[in-house]
C-alpha cells in the first residue's frame, strides 16, 4: 500500500499521508498534507477557499459552511506539514465521523442526544436501528490508528423517535 497520495491544484503538488473524505459528495473532512512550504501553503489555501483539489484522481473540496481547524508545522529541511480538519464532523451534535465500527463511541454520541437513559450493552442494537452509517474514504493513520474503515454516522431519526424506539424495545423485551 502506498504511504502517501499526491495532491494537486493547478500546477502545484504536495503529498497527503492521511485523509478522510466522501468521494460521492467530493467533500473533504480531514487531510494531512506535507511538502515544500510554499506549495503546502498554496494548496491548503485553495482547500480553505472551497476550491476543488485533486487527491490522486479524487476531486475534493472543503465542506461548505463549516469551519476548519488548521495546524501547520515546519518539519525542517524545507518540508512543511499542514493538517486541515472540519472538527464539527468529529465532535458535532448531529453527525460524527468514527474510525471503524466503534460502537462504544456511537453509544456515547447517542447517549448525549436522547433523554431516555441508555445502557452500554444496547450499543449493537442501537447501531442497527438508529443510525445511518455512511462509509467514507479513509487513507493513512492517525496516532497509529488506521483510517479504514471510517464512517460518517448521523441520526436517522428524530430524538423523539429514538426515545420511542428505545421505550418500545424495552417493553417488547428486546432491550433490558
Amino acid at each position: 500500500m502506498e504511504s502517501y497520495i499526491q495532491v494537486s491544484f493547478l500546477a502545484m503538488t504536495c503529498y497527503c499521508d492521511a485523509l478522510i473524505a466522501d468521494p460521492d459528495k467530493q467533500e473533504l473532512y480531514f487531510a494531512s498534507l506535507f511538502g515544500r512550504p510554499g506549495l503546502v501553503k498554496a494548496i491548503g489555501a485553495a482547500i480553505l477557499e472551497t476550491r476543488t483539489v485533486h487527491f490522486g484522481q479524487m476531486p475534493l473540496r472543503r465542506v461548505r459552511g463549516w469551519a476548519y481547524r488548521v495546524i501547520t508545522q515546519s518539519l525542517g529541511g524545507g518540508v512543511t506539514h499542514k493538517v486541515l480538519l472540519c472538527e464539527e464532523f468529529f465532535t458535532g451534535p448531529s453527525a460524527q465521523i468514527i474510525v471503524g465500527e466503534d460502537r462504544q463511541r456511537v453509544f456515547e454520541f447517542l447517549d448525549n442526544i436522547v433523554s431516555t437513559p441508555l445502557k452500554e450493552e444496547w450499543a449493537d442494537v442501537l447501531w442497527e436501528r438508529v443510525f445511518e452509517p455512511k462509509q467514507l474514504f479513509g487513507f493513512g493513520s492517525i496516532q497509529g490508528k488506521e483510517l479504514s474503515p471510517v464512517y460518517l454516522i448521523s441520526l436517522g431519526k428524530t430524538v423523539n423517535e429514538v426515545d420511542g424506539l428505545v421505550l418500545e424495545s424495552i417493553r417488547a423485551g428486546e432491550l433490558n
